[in-house]
């Protein structure tokens, strides 16, 4: 079975989808995922007051449905631009680098947002977090600030809204004619493992 993901490192549902993600790859080693990522957008300027009020709305709705943890000192930063651009950017880097990686590195980004408080805007995180995965700093580093990796960014953006994904997560189970909808939005472990057992079944038949 073949799977798309789509996704952002700075999505709190994303997040709060995770441990459905790392159920699905435990169960099904083999299977072929496939991360893309999408945009999602708070504003190009420092984040205000309403804005973190939004946000903090969203990531508490996340934690009470997933249990999630999440670093709630984030909201007592002052001059914090919520762009996810740059951990698209590194995401899809490392994607070309080593795809098998994808997925682990999305987790990596979210975990470091979410449960540790760190800044993955932040050019020189990134470079640390993607050595973690194997990838040199001074190549990631060079790439990173190619205008090629940002315009292949806003590409993928495109292309992910063009095959009708406008929110996130969303996990699609590819195959012969129409992609079939896993999930999406947030959907429990239990409620993931079982649609894909079931459309793993189906694609079986003869």
């Amino acid at each position: 079975m073949e799977l798309l993901y789509a996704a952002n490192p700075m999505c709190s549902w994303c997040w709060g989808f995770a441990p459905a993600m790392r159920a699905l790859r435990e169960r099904h080693p083999d299977l072929r995922l496939t991360v893309v990522t999408g945009r999602l957008g708070h504003g190009d300027g420092p984040m205000r007051p309403k804005d973190k009020a939004e946000v903090k709305r969203h990531w508490e709705h996340v934690h009470e449905r997933t249990g999630q943890p999440f670093d709630w000192a984030f909201f007592e930063r002052d001059g914090f631009v919520y762009d996810t651009e740059p951990p698209c950017r590194a995401l899809i880097l490392v994607r070309s680098a080593f795809p098998a990686l994808a997925h682990p590195f999305l987790e990596r980004l979210h975990e470091r947002f979410y449960e540790r408080g760190d800044d993955i805007t932040d050019a020189r995180l990134l470079a640390e977090t993607a050595t973690e995965f194997g990838v040199g700093r001074d190549t990631f580093e060079r790439h990173f600030k190619d205008e090629k990796a940002k315009a292949a960014t806003l590409a993928e953006w495109q292309g992910t809204a063009r095959i009708g994904i406008g929110g996130y997560p969303a996990l699609l189970a590819l195959g012969a004619g129409k992609p079939r909808v896993v999930a999406y939005g947030w959907k429990p472990t239990d409620e993931v493992l079982a649609e894909v057992a079931s459309i793993s079944a189906a694609s079986s038949r003869p």
